[in-house]
């Protein structure tokens, strides 16, 4: 259906799918007129006779970033065969207009673009003609729809020969929020409004982006769809102060489209630690109210970094520029800079009180996490006996169990946020220091460094146990009983990991075990080998306790800096380490309870299903976790979670190929890249943040995902949107890393530095900007991209051959 143009093929895909589209039939580019005009007859009276619209559909038409709306001709109310050629020559003769060349030529393209398919379509006696996007393109309020309509056909709207009647609506149900009357004062009632939203809803959710729908009413009361494109130009949110999801996406629950479940479970967590550690720090009064700290925009969760900043603002030395660079925040600051506190006498003494609760919180959360493990790993054992015999249970016993294991991952995510915190904070003052002493010595101190080799990360023993499977699949074979073993006992260890382990709708590798069976065969097919995680950690542990003595040798030269710095440098440091190190031991924990709510959701589910309160039994995962609880002591309404799950599931399939900016809010900017692009004679220097430190020249292998590591070939720079702990054995693999976001102190750059490979993490864009099979050059200390040249690596053709072309293409059901 390709050959006859997207706009038939869109059509036809909607036709297919069960939306109300006209009957029609499509010419293609180069077929003779004169050979088919016996045959036109024939297939209009098979669509049921004149009138008809022929309408142009070209090749490279709603595209996802050029619409090309209104560049090519339509003929509508065509009735008889002499006007039916003429209109596909007017549509034929448009694509080579001044108009559409130019177009083309603005978007990139040449005029061997220039060609159309013609789409003749049975024309819909319009009583009334319209179109709905479905968020609204000026304000970007996802849940609100904007419809526009006139009397009669449709072309007196898109062409402008009349102000619409405009309706800004409730996506979900059609229901009105503002009503602009326009020229004709159009009034349409509430069944079809709530009838053009349906639908819609449901084509945006069947492309997954947001759409530009056209639609008809014809004098029967039924809604046509006459077209639909992607929303090419949205203007994000800016309603809201500064949010963003930095920190959020590097692998995280922002990473890709997230579940209402999800989202409301990790919203837990957030809402309670901030509260929590805010107060602690005295930033906040014990009084003070409830505020948002997290909210879902576009199908992904972002946290108030205008909130988080305004507190953080109180402390002296506070820098918005470093602060964003730590979490991999993308932000321009305008004229007046990014905000910083200065160091007086003032802002200090103001401070204490806010200095000593800092100091104690940092303590008091060591403490907290010290032996966590113990008690975290006797509960988790406990709630997975129970959910393995959980079929036995009654419905009343095990809804209780549910709430229990939702407040034990609330209590378990909330340290391991407040870790975070902590972690972050206690960075900043660390930096300080460290800045303090290079001004003192007069020489530079690399804090990556000093933060590599920390030993016993628990993300590297995942890494262990991949390589035992990598060694025994080499040596036993991938189908011998000794691998199955060594699969099973990795899997005992690491049950609750998988592709998208912080998404809890995903499979984990237990589910899924054959996933594992796919990786290490892509490793052995690449003859790449893996790094061995204890002889990394042994050379980056050397690497840092080279800079260490290099610091204490500055110091000892020079007594009065040594009496000065000495020992705050290395209490200092201790405690930054063991504060990396806790921060991925809780990460772990936080991921194992995502596990085990995991099962027992899965379990809810097919539970509420069974009793009618779902249409589907995943829909459990478009829930609230306080939902969720509703549901179990039966104080919701079975009607109201119908309908409010199946909407949710709608929009999670809307928004799924969206790609929203990391950045949200009335002063952040979304017209042009953050990232500094320099053109020199022989190179393109792209610029990000240097995570782990190093520099290497090698090829490019761009990765969409995970999925795509096989592709990897030894010595590569592994190119790629972000990574998460599943990543963890790819990276052992790879000679350097780029990612589009991350910052200093994600995951990613903690285990890029655990196995001494350069990394240069918030590249934005790198993965439309870099090719597979560039040469770059990346430096992971200044936080650089260089590409030093623009050969790319083709990739074999896929996907199914193409059909035979025929002179009309049906656009039926």
């Amino acid at each position: 259906m390709q050959s006859g143009g997207r706009k038939a093929a869109l059509l036809h895909e909607l036709v297919t799918a069960g939306f109300p589209v006209p009957p029609g039939f499509v010419i293609a580019p180069d077929t003779d007129l004169n050979h088919i005009e016996n045959a036109l007859e024939p297939a209009i009276a098979a669509l049921g006779g004149y009138p008809v619209a022929v309408r142009s559909s070209a090749q490279l038409e709603d595209l996802n970033d050029a619409s090309f709306a209104g560049q090519y001709a339509t003929r509508l109310e065509v009735s008889r065969l002499a006007e039916l050629l003429e209109a596909i020559v007017s549509c034929r003769t448009s694509a080579v207009s001044q108009q559409a060349v130019s177009y083309l030529d603005k978007n990139g393209l040449g005029k061997s673009h220039a060609r159309v398919s013609v789409l003749v379509q049975k024309q819909v006696q319009a009583s009334v003609a319209g179109v709905t996007f479905s968020i609204h393109p000026q304000t970007g309020h996802e849940e609100h729809a904007l419809l526009e309509c006139c009397r009669g056909l449709g072309e007196r709207l898109v062409s402008g020969q009349t102000s619409p009647t405009r309706y800004v609506l409730y996506l979900e149900d059609g229901r009105v929020l503002e009503r602009n009357p326009g020229t004709e004062d159009l009034h349409l009632d509430q069944e079809t409004l709530g009838k053009v939203c349906r639908y819609t809803l449901e084509i945006q959710a069947h492309f997954g982006v947001p759409q530009d729908v056209e639609w008809a009413l014809d004098s029967e009361g039924e809604v046509w769809i006459l077209q639909s494109r992607p929303i090419t130009r949205i203007r994000w949110r800016n309603d809201v102060e500064e949010f963003t999801n930095a920190n959020f996406r590097d692998g995280g629950v922002s990473a890709r489209i997230c579940t209402p479940f999800m989202y409301s479970l990790y919203r837990d967590g957030f809402q309670r630690s901030m509260l929590q550690y805010f107060k602690a720090l005295k930033l906040l009064s014990k009084n003070a109210p409830e505020q948002q700290w997290i909210s879902m925009f576009y199908g992904r969760p972002y946290w108030s970094a205008s909130a988080v900043k305004k507190l953080l603002s109180k402390v002296p030395g506070y820098d918005e520029e470093r602060f964003d660079q730590d979490l991999g925040i993308q932000k321009r600051y305008g004229i007046a800079g990014p905000a910083r506190t200065p160091v007086t006498v003032r802002t200090v003494l103001r401070a204490i009180p806010l200095a000593i609760a800092l100091e104690q919180e940092f303590r008091k959360q060591l403490r907290a996490t010290e032996n966590y493990g113990e008690a975290f790993q006797t509960q988790e054992a406990h709630y997975l006996h129970l959910v393995d015999s959980s079929r036995a249970i009654e419905d009343y016993v095990f809804f209780s169990l549910v709430v229990e294991v939702l407040t034990f991952h609330t209590e378990t995510h909330t340290n391991y946020l407040k870790t975070v915190y902590n972690h972050v904070n206690y960075q900043t003052e660390f930096k300080k220091l460290l800045r303090r002493i290079e001004a003192a010595t007069g020489e530079a101190i690399s804090s990556l460094i000093l933060m590599s080799g920390l030993q016993n990360i628990s993300h590297m023993k995942l890494q262990q146990g991949f390589l035992q499977l990598v060694r025994k699949a080499t040596s036993d074979g991938l189908d011998s009983s000794a691998w199955n073993e060594a699969r099973s006992e990795f899997l005992s260890v690491h049950h609750f990991q998988g592709d998208a382990e912080l998404d809890v709708s995903a499979p984990r590798w237990r589910e899924c075990p054959d996933r594992l069976r796919q990786m290490v065969e892509g490793i052995l097919q690449s003859s790449i080998e893996p790094k061995d995680p204890e002889v990394s950690a042994r050379r980056q542990f050397e690497l840092y306790s080279a800079e260490v003595q290099r610091v204490f040798a500055r110091l000892q030269r020079i007594p009065w800096l040594r009496l000065r710095f000495q020992k705050a440098f290395s209490n200092r440091l201790r405690i930054a380490r063991i504060y990396a190190g806790r921060r991925e031991q809780m990460r772990e924990y936080s991921m194992r309870a995502d596990d085990l709510v995991r099962r027992f959701v899965l379990e809810a589910g097919r539970r509420l299903y069974r009793r009618g309160s779902l249409r589907r039994e995943e829909d459990v995962f478009m829930l609230h976790t306080d939902e969720l609880k509703a549901l179990a002591h039966d104080q919701v309404g079975r009607e109201h979670i119908l309908a409010v799950t199946e909407f949710r599931r709608l929009m999670y399939r809307g928004y799924r190929a969206v790609e929203p900016p990391g950045e949200l809010g009335k002063d952040v900017s979304h017209d042009s890249s953050f990232s500094d692009l320099l053109e020199t004679s022989s190179a393109a220097l792209e610029r990000g943040i240097g995570c782990s430190a190093g520099r290497v020249i090698a090829k490019a292998r761009v990765l969409s995902g995970l999925a795509d590591s096989s592709s990897l070939r030894d010595g590569e720079i592994m190119v790629t949107r972000f990574t998460d702990p599943a990543w963890t054995p790819i990276m052992g693999l790879v000679a350097g890393v780029v990612t589009e976001v991350g910052g200093v102190l994600s995951h990613g750059a903690v285990i890029a530095r655990e196995y001494g490979v350069p990394a240069v993490l918030n590249v934005a864009k790198a993965t439309e900007i870099i090719k597979t099979g560039q040469i770059l050059k990346i430096d992971g200390c200044n936080g650089t991209v260089e590409i030093l040249d623009a050969t790319t690596q083709s990739s074999p053709s896929g996907g199914r051959a193409k059909k035979p072309c025929s002179a009309l293409y049906q656009i039926a059901r």
